[in-house]
């Protein structure tokens, strides 16, 4: 008697099988579509941003980075730090914590740039970025300037080995002047080759931008974020704890390029509790 399984009941078996699973995979093969979260921020890529811990980090500097590093992170934005470069290279290097961008402001791009790529070299950043323009500049025409000395100082750097020079916004380059949104401008004027951008989207939220349209607007522009929130009521808040829906805005980050996702808020009532709290935001998210 042949109590194995027939060659006919085989296949029976297999092809009653194979369209179980094809039905699952249908109703199951793209859980963004049904509406599922699957990305996640890579740990090395959740970042703080200096100027957050600015006070805390002038009295005790590498108590404050290892501090930061014990909560999770492994990368920072250099600013609010005066101190030599390297000094802050090795500060860094022994706390574990990566450097990765470099704030400078106008006067630098336009009249100290040697020496600030000299200092971006020697601390290991792969960008420098430009803080903001001066406030009489924010006008079309001071705009377009802009552009064009982003541009400049943008091809500079590539020479030097670095990525794009990237330029820091707030809420006032998305002001709309004599009919043109300024943002436009330095959009549209600057050489990708040269400019990017480190979108900080708290201010833009607050300026009535969507994030997550910046990034299908501007693809691969945006290597670096500021992830700041605030309460829709002037006030900043930790990340996680205001009114931006984190998981919306970072769907199509990936489309923006974004590398590293920093920290960052301008207040500082107790900057390690907010250092804590919107790691575990970023950490635990899902989008």
């Amino acid at each position: 008697m042949n109590h194995g399984i027939t060659r006919r009941r085989l296949l029976a078996l297999l092809g009653a099988g194979a369209a179980t699973i094809g039905a699952a995979g249908v109703a199951g093969a793209d859980p963004l579509a049904a509406g599922g979260r699957c990305r996640r921020i890579p740990r090395g890529g959740i970042g703080m941003h200096l100027y957050t811990v600015r006070d805390i980090l002038a009295a005790d500097p590498l108590g404050t980075l290892k501090a930061l590093a014990g909560i999770g992170y492994k990368c920072v934005g250099v600013s609010a730090f005066p101190r030599p470069a390297a000094e802050i290279r090795d500060l860094c290097a022994e706390a574990e914590l990566k450097p990765v961008i470099l704030h400078v402001g106008h006067g630098d791009i336009t009249g100290n740039w040697a020496a600030k790529l000299a200092d971006a070299k020697t601390i290991g950043v792969k960008w420098v970025v430009l803080s903001s323009f001066p406030g009489d500049m924010y006008t079309v025409d001071g705009i377009r300037l802009g552009a064009q000395q982003l541009n400049e100082a943008g091809q500079a750097a590539r020479e030097m080995g670095f990525g794009p020079i990237l330029h820091h916004n707030h809420d006032t380059e998305f002001r709309v002047v004599d009919g043109t949104r300024l943002s436009d401008i330095l959009f549209g004027e600057t050489d990708p080759r040269y400019v990017g951008f480190e979108l900080d989207l708290g201010w833009a939220h607050r300026a009535g931008m969507d994030g997550r349209q910046l990034f299908l607007d501007h693809p691969r522009r945006f290597p670096v974020l500021h992830v700041k929130d605030h309460n829709g009521q002037g006030a900043w808040t930790d990340v996680g704890h205001g009114v931006i829906d984190w998981a919306e805005t970072f769907e199509t980050a990936h489309v923006g390029g974004v590398k590293y996702w920093l920290v960052e808020r301008d207040d500082q009532p107790a900057p390690l509790d907010t250092a804590r709290n919107s790691y575990q935001t970023l950490a635990s998210l899902r989008f």
